[in-house]
Formats: structure tokens, C-alpha cells, sequence
């Protein structure tokens, strides 16, 4: 019964831990946005006005304005694709590793508890018809849970 309840300890603690680096990468991705975002327009004004006066004194105004608008959405999909890129699964592998194994014990414990559970029922329908070689049966898997539990 203590690694039933271990197991589902683990299995709690790995899931909440996951959920919160979930949480954290998609806090810091959106305020990573947020700030290039804000950084980008600041920035962007500055140098569109430069380069707009540059690029007017050696072309027309108008493809002035064509190349930096141009040079304007290679820059936000730069920013896009670095922010998409951020990934969580790398970082949370270990725990997901030991989530599973405690799901797996805690499949084979339950698997464990269930065929005592079918042996002492047994023994106990065989009771009536032979009391003393039933009563052998009945102790065993009572008694090696408890000696499993005092190791």
C-alpha cells in the first residue's frame, strides 16, 4: 500500500511540475512577443525614418517606402519564428520519464492487490469444503503485504 500511495505522490508532483513549466515557457514566450513587439515598432520607426531619408537621396520616395516595408516583415517573421521555436518538451522529458514509471508500478501494484485479492477470495469459497487447507491460503496473502511493509 506505501508504493501505491509513493507512486501516486509521484504521479501528482510530476504532473504539476509539467503543468507549471508549461506554464512558464508560455508566460515567457508571450512576454517575449510582447517586448519585441514594442521594441520592434520603437526601432522600427527610428530606423524607417533613416533609411527612408537615405534611400529617397538615391531612389524615388516611393521605393523608398517599398524596400522598408519590405525589410519591415522579413524583421517581425525573424522575431515570429524565433518565438515559435521556444519548445518545453525538451525540458520536461525527465519528468515525464519518471511520471511514467510511477505509472507503471502503479499499474503493477493494483495488477498485485488484484490477484490477492482473487486468492483470498478464493481460499475463502473453499472454506466449507476444506477448512484447514484454505486457512493456509488465506494467511499467505494477508501476511505478505505486512512483511513487505516492515522491510
Amino acid at each position: 500500500m506505501n508504493r501505491i500511495s509513493r507512486s501516486i505522490t509521484t504521479i501528482y508532483r510530476t504532473e504539476s511540475l509539467i503543468a507549471r513549466r508549461r506554464l512558464a515557457v508560455i508566460q515567457n514566450q508571450t512576454i517575449l512577443m510582447a517586448l519585441a513587439g514594442v521594441l520592434a515598432m520603437i526601432g522600427l520607426v527610428f530606423l524607417n525614418l533613416c533609411f527612408y531619408f537615405i534611400l529617397s537621396g538615391l531612389v524615388s520616395p516611393t521605393w523608398a517606402a517599398c524596400i522598408l516595408a519590405i525589410l519591415n516583415l522579413i524583421l517581425t517573421l525573424v522575431l515570429a519564428i524565433t518565438a515559435a521555436k521556444l519548445n518545453v518538451e525538451r525540458e520536461i522529458a525527465p519528468v515525464v520519464e519518471v511520471r511514467d514509471m510511477a505509472i507503471a508500478d502503479l499499474e503493477v501494484e493494483m495488477q498485485d492487490l488484484g490477484s490477492d485479492v482473487r486468492q483470498i477470495v478464493g481460499s475463502l469459497k473453499n472454506i466449507p469444503t476444506d477448512p484447514l487447507g484454505s486457512l493456509t491460503t488465506l494467511l499467505v496473502p494477508i501476511i505478505t503485504p505486512l512483511l513487505k511493509k516492515k522491510k
